[in-house]
């Protein structure tokens, strides 16, 4: 029996992925600090990127944002018959395009950052992929674009030079 770990972050990932044969696939991935990790795991189990772990080795696991894009990725990967990372150029030339826009409460973090440019330079033919996130907290509190973590936490959530877009900050990266 797993009791449910309280949420503080929830990432919601939206795609359209188009490819040279056979239908395009879509759909959306909803996943709070905490989900399983068992079906997230990045690439195929292939290691994580770097910049994505910071001191104490702490990979991030638990961040919705990073189990999204991993299970896009592997969704992607899994449309194309691909179980040999070998072909995976090969094969991932099969892909013609796509958007996707992710949602987080927070915005991601370093390590998601990172994991996140690692994803659009592994599918470079993806056209749009647009991040948002909140502008106040559940008080109603501002937030920055760029938000240090607090607490003992490390790094900032969010970007820098992210705009304003319908009351959420956003980043569009592509």
């Amino acid at each position: 029996m797993t009791t449910a770990v309280p949420s503080d972050n929830r990432a919601i990932l939206t795609y359209r992925i188009s490819f040279a044969v056979g239908p395009d696939l879509d759909g959306t991935l909803d996943r709070l600090s905490g989900s399983d990790t068992a079906d997230s795991s990045y690439y195929h189990g292939l290691p994580e990127p770097k910049g994505s772990v910071f001191a104490g080795q702490y990979r991030h696991t638990n961040d919705p944002e990073k189990q999204t894009v991993n299970l896009l990725a592997n969704a992607i990967l899994e449309r194309l018959g691909c179980d040999d990372d070998h072909y995976l150029a090969e094969i991932l030339a099969q892909v013609t395009g796509g958007s996707v826009a992710l949602y987080s409460d927070k915005g991601p973090c370093h390590s998601c950052r990172a994991l996140i440019r690692q994803f659009l330079k592994d599918y470079p033919m993806i056209a749009s992929f647009v991040v948002t996130y909140r502008k106040k907290d559940g008080r109603g509190n501002a937030i920055r674009a760029l938000e240090p973590a607090g607490g003992n936490l490390h790094g900032s959530y969010g970007y820098e030079d992210a705009v304003e877009a319908n009351g959420l900050w956003c980043k569009v990266l592509r």
